[in-house]
């Protein structure tokens, strides 16, 4: 089944809302992010590590998408150059 990127961003967002109000859930990500994706319905493949940071005002992290193993189609350059981010601003800080 294929994956609805929409539908996704909707639900990393609520995700990602529901740990900024609740600092409970919010430790619980962080320990325990394959979990709490799956509990919210978004797959994690068996054999996949997650793991979850947080940004603060003085650290950000940069994570770089791993590096396909062959060329990629005019397609996924798109969809790749197109990018996404959860933040309001360009860069979130």
């Amino acid at each position: 089944m294929a994956v609805n990127p929409t539908e996704q961003q909707k639900q990393y967002a609520q995700i990602v809302a529901k740990a900024w109000a609740d600092e409970e859930f919010k430790a619980r990500l962080l320990q325990q992010p394959v979990q709490v994706l799956r509990e919210h319905g978004i797959s994690v493949p068996d054999g996949v590590e997650v793991r979850a940071v947080e940004n603060t005002g003085n650290v950000v992290h940069l994570v770089l998408p791993a590096q396909p193993d062959d060329e990629l189609s005019e397609e996924q350059l798109q969809k790749v150059s197109g990018g996404w981010c959860c933040c309001p601003d360009l860069f979130c800080w």
